[in-house]
């Protein structure tokens, strides 16, 4: 994987750039250095109130209880897909190239102080990507906030996006709803797939004190405003569950 994790570019490529690469994806040293910033996250979790890798593995897997074909990618491999996302270049070929510049302002490519998992379900009608992150320090919290503040498009509400050779039209807006959260951003976005088929996906991106959810949901037969409703009783959903950790 060679992209950026950015809140505001694609959102399927924000979840899925995580939740769908293998642990072999990843050279050596990048497995190497994961692995001492897992163990580094865990250590800071235990000093300043953070949930554990268990206790965040067992939030996102609650969350998609009763789903098919489940996953679920731990604090391990998931330090080691951050890392590589940290050193990513960054994702290059927005047009208007203004969009381009409003994606930089809105992005957080560094989200390793964190101690996070992902679960993904997918089914006929609607994949599913949930990641939970337990932040490990104020820096990345504060980017985090920053990035959430996103509230106007400013004319980048049409926007194509070309990678890998291949250009994807992507139409989206932000959606005013309520979240149970500190800070919320909901983001609809309606891609071309090709062959005439064009994908919906809902991305619901919320922090709460130090714990950050992302949910992105993604279909090509529901509407929105159904996508919309579900992905934002999952978020609500992510922080009871913290919410029920905690207090165990």
């Amino acid at each position: 994987m060679t992209k950026r994790l950015t809140l505001w570019a694609l959102p399927l490529a924000v979840s899925m750039m995580l939740a769908g690469c293998s642990s072999n994806s990843a050279s050596e040293p990048a497995q190497s250095a994961a692995s001492t910033t897992s163990v580094d996250s865990q250590k800071e979790a235990a000093s300043d109130g953070a949930l554990t890798a268990e206790q965040v593995k067992s939030v996102a897997s609650k969350l998609m209880e009763g789903d098919n074909a489940v996953q679920v990618v731990g604090n391990e491999q998931m330090q080691q897909q951050l890392e590589i996302a940290k050193n990513a270049k960054a994702p290059s070929g927005i047009k208007p190239e203004k969009c381009a510049e409003l994606n930089a302002k809105y992005s957080v490519t560094d989200l390793t102080a964190s101690v996070s998992a992902t679960a993904t379900s997918s089914s006929e009608s609607v994949g599913k990507v949930v990641q939970v992150f337990s932040l490990t320090d104020d820096a990345t919290r504060n980017n985090v906030s920053q990035a959430l503040t996103l509230d106007d498009l400013e004319g980048c509400e049409n926007v194509t996006v070309e990678t890998g050779g291949e250009k994807i039209e992507t139409e989206r807006q932000i959606l005013p709803l309520d979240v149970k959260a500190d800070q919320s951003l909901t983001m609809s976005t309606q891609m071309d797939a090709g062959g005439g088929q064009l994908l919906t996906s809902i991305v619901v991106q919320a922090l709460r004190d130090g714990d950050f959810v992302l949910v992105t949901l993604q279909t090509g037969s529901q509407q929105a405003a159904e996508l919309a409703a579900q992905a934002v009783e999952l978020t609500d959903r992510a922080f009871a569950e913290i919410d029920a950790v905690r207090k165990q």
